[in-house]
């Protein structure tokens, strides 16, 4: 079945109808990728059922991909935890209006680190925005010079997006690339509207990037290097139909940009409510 070479069994589940239905049919339907096989003739209720249960699936595991992300982004890290706390107590001697600044940035991230709407199917860009300019402006106090911090985004772009699909990225790019080049380097989010309904957001820097076999492990679960790419590719698949676009060289940094496709409403854009994901 072509589409379990994109789609798994829980990203677009799949009921076959079908009036023959020996074992040898059932074997081949299920190795194909089927999920579930109803045989005619059928009552009403009984497809709906099984139509019902498909959903329930889907819904469950939508659910458990957000909270893993949810949870991933609450287990801050304690070296970053030290690293923040040390600089801004280095910063009160000697710039007192910066230390402030840097506890303020601080007290942002850690609060919408903690945001119980990072379970919610749906979020906004802005809303995701903040928490990347309060990690960028603690992590460029930290780096100083070592880090360059770049912006290309459309003038009152915002759209809505499952939350923590670009925040991650950003710190991929400054943990996994930037920091590990010698002389540090740049990062850069671009964020357009290609579109009436059609978003692109890319992810970039000049670090250290990485080799081909490494990039083809990037979205495995056992890749303990990233933060929760695998994880945001399931969820970029269950909501917008699109997937992760991973470009790296050796030496001379990573790309990393998603598509959001979203959907008209009639309701107002206030509030998240505007448009929706496809």
């Amino acid at each position: 079945m072509k589409i379990r070479e994109r789609f798994s069994m829980v990203d677009l589940p799949v009921l076959i109808i079908t009036a023959a239905i020996i074992g040898h049919d059932k074997y081949k339907a299920f190795h194909a990728g089927a999920n579930d096989i109803l045989q005619k003739p059928y009552h009403y209720s009984e497809f709906m059922a099984r139509i019902q249960n498909l959903i329930m699936m889907k819904h469950t595991a939508n659910q458990a991909t957000r909270m893993e992300m949810a949870f991933l982004q609450s287990q801050i890290k304690p070296h970053f935890l030290y690293n923040v706390l040390n600089t801004i107590i280095s910063l009160t001697h000697l710039d007192i209006e910066k230390a402030r600044e840097v506890t303020e940035e601080f007290t942002n991230y850690l609060r919408m680190s903690f945001d119980f709407q990072n379970t919610s199917a749906i979020s906004s860009f802005r809303h995701e925005l903040s928490i990347i300019n309060s990690y960028l402006s603690i992590e460029k106090t930290r780096f100083g010079n070592r880090l360059e911090v770049l912006f290309d985004i459309d003038e009152d772009i915002d759209f809505i997006l499952p939350p923590l699909m670009i925040q991650p990225l950003v710190e991929n790019a400054v943990l996994h690339g930037v920091s590990k080049k010698r002389g540090g380097g740049w990062i850069k989010l671009t964020a357009k509207k290609q579109s009436k309904n059609e978003y692109h957001i890319k992810v970039e820097d000049n670090g250290a990037g990485m080799p081909p076999e490494k990039q083809k492990d990037l979205l495995s679960a056992d890749f303990d290097r990233s933060v929760g790419l695998k994880n945001i590719n399931q969820r970029l698949k269950h909501f917008c139909g699109s997937e992760l676009m991973i470009s790296s060289t050796p030496d001379a940094g990573t790309s990393v940009s998603m598509l959001i496709h979203l959907a008209e409403t009639t309701e107002s854009p206030a509030g998240l409510k505007g448009i929706k994901l496809r």
